[in-house]
């Protein structure tokens, strides 16, 4: 018996300490003063040996965001009650002077501010008379070393305001929503909408959930978007033969410009979610069936690369800083090819080969690499760079379509090369390295690309 109680006992501790791994986050939308607060509840740590990281970049942005920027009214709760001031510090940092045990943290984001600061419509959040569209990664901090522990969110407003968020969607938007998040890059690489103005339709004849949800100043067509989602989701999911994203929501908003110097139209990928920031000008609003759905075949198809299968840097991801990637082209430019096959748009390929060959000096004389590190954090903001990057890794991957072709008598395609990368990470658990990509795409498909993969290299 005493064995018994032993192991009991020793099993509700081990259950106690993993309950207290949790940590409990609170998002509150305030009407009032337009700002959201983000509370943390967690263990007692001490403000000597801990700090708070918001972040300055995230996946797939390419870009240094300035986010900190942002946060006002830090404070934290110590053990004993008293309320203590935190400061933002350096980069990403916010901390506390004051040393002291704490156990729960607050801090307001100003989301007027951030709009009006932020000129890419895509990297704010925004927030309207009756709408509240939030990027995770813009309001939510992390405790630096607690990334991986689970979370327990809770979303509110003060006004009751419907709440819709991409972890789980549905047309059911309840003003408070409680829900289970498996770590922090989980919880920032998701969207979060709240009010009256939040429009959500979920698709039929999916294979998975599918799902509108949309603000707009004006008139859309919620039953258009989601058809030309549908079509971008079958198409992809008939050329890779699989979709491994549970759900997935299109976020849409089209907006009156905030100002002149506002641009809009970048998109932005997420694990089960894609989100697009317009003007009222690329409203969606009637039925065309010749739409041009290039771009939401693009991004979507980012659920699979590089959301799923990633080189060095994309994951796990640096928080604190925009960090440095070597395969961004492979990121964009596979996707991008892989979108001219689904959407069947071989002329793209000119278009592709015509970017290079106006490209400005100072990116020519780059290699793919140097090209790919530069464009970690100046990716959209020199275009140049962006669209060399993608340019040249859908040239590469189409030469090495032709070659696999040829090679295989049209047995296999490119499309085994990605197959071959997805199931390299699913078995390995990790980025691949640089000079591991060739390896995998030659094995996987069984013919030698390393004269291509050389050429690209080089060029």
């Amino acid at each position: 018996m005493k064995y018994i109680l032993s192991f009991l006992f020793t099993f509700i501790g081990l259950l106690s300490e993993a309950q207290n791994d949790i940590l409990k986050y609170t998002l509150l939308h305030n009407k009032q003063t337009k700002n959201v607060t983000v509370t943390i509840q967690l263990d007692s740590i001490n403000t000597r040996d801990h700090y708070l990281l918001i972040p300055r970049s995230a996946p797939g942005t390419y870009e240094i965001t300035d986010y900190p920027s942002f946060i006002e009214n830090i404070k934290a709760i110590t053990t004993n009650g008293t309320t203590i001031q935190g400061q933002r510090g350096r980069g990403s940092i916010l901390f506390f002077r004051k040393e002291a045990n704490i156990t729960q943290v607050s801090y307001d984001v100003n989301i007027t501010k951030m709009e009006a600061e932020l000129k890419g419509g895509f990297a704010s959040s925004k927030i309207r008379e009756n709408y509240l569209g939030l990027l995770g990664y813009s309001v939510f901090a992390t405790i630096a070393g607690y990334e991986d522990r689970p979370i327990h969110l809770t979303l509110k407003s003060d006004v009751q305001w419907p709440i819709f968020t991409t972890l789980k969607p549905s047309t059911s938007m309840e003003s408070e929503i409680t829900l289970p998040v498996s770590n922090y890059a989980e919880l920032a690489d998701a969207q979060y909408l709240f009010g009256n103005d939040v429009q959500v339709l979920k698709v039929h004849d999916a294979e998975i959930p599918l799902y509108v949800a949309a603000y707009a100043e004006g008139e859309i067509n919620l039953e258009e978007i989601g058809r030309r989602g549908l079509l971008s989701l079958q198409g992809l999911s008939n050329y890779f033969g699989y979709i491994p994203m549970p759900h997935y929501t299109m976020c849409y908003e089209f907006l009156k410009p905030y100002s002149e110097e506002h641009t809009y139209g970048f998109l932005m990928e997420h694990m089960n979610s894609m989100t697009a920031s317009a003007t009222m000008a690329s409203a969606i609003t009637t039925y065309d069936p010749k739409a041009n759905i290039f771009s939401m075949v693009h991004h979507m198809g980012h659920s699979w690369i590089p959301l799923r299968s990633y080189g060095k840097g994309y994951r796990p991801f640096d928080w604190g800083s925009a960090p440095i990637i070597e395969t961004i082209w492979l990121n964009e430019g596979f996707i991008w090819y892989v979108s001219s096959i689904v959407t069947n748009s071989p002329k793209t390929i000119d278009l592709f080969e015509q970017i290079i060959e106006h490209a400005p000096i100072y990116i020519k004389e780059k290699s793919l690499k140097e090209l790919s590190q530069l464009g970690s954090s100046q990716y959209s903001g020199d275009f140049n760079i962006g669209r060399n990057l993608f340019s040249r890794g859908a040239l590469m991957a189409y030469e090495m379509d032709v070659e696999i072709k040829k090679a295989t008598n049209n047995e296999k395609t490119f499309k085994d090369a990605l197959i071959g990368l997805l199931n390299w990470t699913k078995e390995n658990v990790r980025a691949f390295e640089y000079h591991e990509i060739e390896t995998i795409l030659s094995s996987s498909t069984g013919v030698d690309l390393s004269e291509i993969w050389l050429k690209w290299q080089n060029q």
